[in-house]
């Protein structure tokens, strides 16, 4: 896991009643090789029942843009479980390197 960096803006991912939690910052290395530092977030969204999302973030290569992956998505409030599932994958993902 990398030190902490300013976290990005999750606004345009967010609707009222929303939840991001926050999950590791981490060098992930993609299924191609390529390494790029990601913020990890699962997010419980309420807009038409309980769904929780696990998202990969990272700056994308135009200045102060961002890429955002939806890496799993599940039922219910599954935070927990996403977001240890989530740290399983970035584990796996340094260790690709």
């Amino acid at each position: 896991m990398l030190d902490a960096t300013p976290a990005p803006d999750l606004d345009l991912l967010l609707a009222p009643g929303d939840q991001a939690e926050f999950v590791a910052l981490c060098a992930w290395t993609t299924r191609l090789g390529r390494i790029e530092r990601s913020w990890l977030y699962v997010v419980l969204h309420q807009g038409h029942g309980p769904w929780t999302h696990a998202y990969r973030v990272v700056p994308d290569r135009r200045p102060g843009h961002l890429a955002v992956f939806l890496e799993r998505a599940e039922a219910g409030d599954r935070r927990a479980a996403l977001a240890d599932w989530l740290r399983e994958r970035a584990a796996a993902a340094d260790g690709r390197r």
